[in-house]
């Protein structure tokens, strides 16, 4: 099975773990996102930190782990999508480079977006695990 991670699950993932980061190292599931989510891991680290009560050192260790699990696409890869992405997500910009990966790889994005569900495009963590079972 392949998806798209979203930022709002990664970052959940690091700041609560749980049965969620087992799906991450299910052998039967690819995992992809585009290189702007590690961007915005980058900016927001310190507070995904905080807020994840771990040590810095198990902190690395985890997102590394997490990281290494996750094949990053660059822009050029899924470019031609965004058009398409714009125009389903309307004035949602914000995640029309996952969109547009989710067309290129024809896969859904595993998100916690409602808005994301709505147009046929998100895919939950209970869906994952149910598929993977």
């Amino acid at each position: 099975m392949e998806v798209v991670l979203d930022s709002n699950v990664l970052f959940r993932m690091l700041i609560s773990r749980g049965d969620i980061i087992e799906l991450v190292f299910n052998t039967n599931l690819k995992i992809y996102a585009p290189q702007r989510l590690w961007e915005e891991f980058r900016n927001n680290k310190k507070e995904i930190l905080s807020k994840s009560n771990l040590s810095k050192k198990d902190f690395q260790v985890l997102s590394s782990l997490i990281f290494n699990r996750i094949t990053f696409v660059r822009l050029e890869e899924y470019k031609k999508y965004l058009p398409k992405a714009k125009k389903l997500l309307k004035r949602h910009e914000k995640d029309e480079d996952f969109i547009a990966l989710c067309l290129l790889r024809c896969c859904k994005l595993w998100t916690y977006e409602s808005r994301l569900f709505e147009i046929g495009f998100g895919i939950s963590t209970k869906e994952i695990s149910n598929i993977l079972s």
